[in-house]
């Protein structure tokens, strides 16, 4: 019975989860960063360096976006 189990694609599914939820956090750590210095920037009269973490927040949350998207396209093809 357990030759059944092939440990190489088992170790594989557990270190890409790993890494893709360590990803998946981080860059929704970073879309929150960005939105939280956007504000800070503002009330420090700092418009340009509120602009560039608008940015990087905007970027973030795309990126987020097309990975969910990745994902889920993984999931029904498979």
């Amino acid at each position: 019975m357990i030759g059944a189990i092939d440990t190489g694609k088992l170790f594989e599914l557990v270190w890409a989860a790993g890494l893709a939820g360590i990803a998946f956090c981080g860059v929704f750590a970073v879309a929150i960063l960005g939105v939280a210095r956007v504000t800070d920037m503002r009330q420090a009269g700092r418009g340009a360096a509120a602009a560039l973490y608008l940015g990087l927040s905007v970027l973030a949350l795309v990126a987020f976006a097309a990975a969910v998207v990745f994902g889920i396209a993984m999931i029904v093809q498979k």
